[in-house]
């Protein structure tokens, strides 16, 4: 028996339109002063709360290995780097199965202060950073159940920067 190689994805940097299937790409340059109503935070649960965390990613390293993926099935996801921070994000949509679709990967580079929303049933990695440490504002609602977050297990593949 054959082993097969794990596929490949090569991360390219982010722009609004490739991200949009996904989510919102937050670009502070264009608040001037403000820029109002950026992502629908939306929040289907009643009992559900906004959580505004801290967060503190690791730095990764390459290849990176994806063999797990998650979700939030009722909120979106925002992360705004506090600083000028570079990132990684590894996003899918679900196969209509409540699974990621591997077919419909995509791995971005993200820079300086450009901040990103997931939206709600978007498949994605967990957060790192290329560089240097970084850290990250977070918000999303949670209701501490969970359907707050869902991890799947995924076929292994690994994601590089070009």
């Amino acid at each position: 028996m054959t082993i097969q190689p794990s596929p490949i994805f090569y991360a390219k940097p982010v722009t609004a339109e490739a991200f949009q299937p996904y989510g919102t790409l937050l670009d502070p340059a264009l608040a001037d002063p403000r820029l109002n109503f950026t992502v629908e935070l939306d929040n289907p649960r009643a009992n559900a709360r906004a959580n505004l965390a801290l967060i503190r990613p690791p730095i990764a390293t390459f290849p990176f290995d994806v063999a797990v993926m998650e979700h939030h099935p009722f909120s979106e996801q925002v992360f705004m780097p506090l600083g000028d921070t570079h990132y990684l994000i590894i996003v899918a949509h679900d196969d209509g199965q409540g699974r990621p679709d591997l077919n419909t990967v995509k791995a971005f580079t993200v820079t300086g202060s450009l901040a990103i929303s997931y939206r709600a049933e978007t498949w994605h990695t967990g957060m790192v950073t290329l560089d240097q440490q970084g850290q990250f504002a977070m918000f999303i609602y949670e209701d501490g159940s969970p359907d707050d977050c869902v991890f799947s297990d995924v076929a292994p593949f690994q994601v590089r920067v070009a």
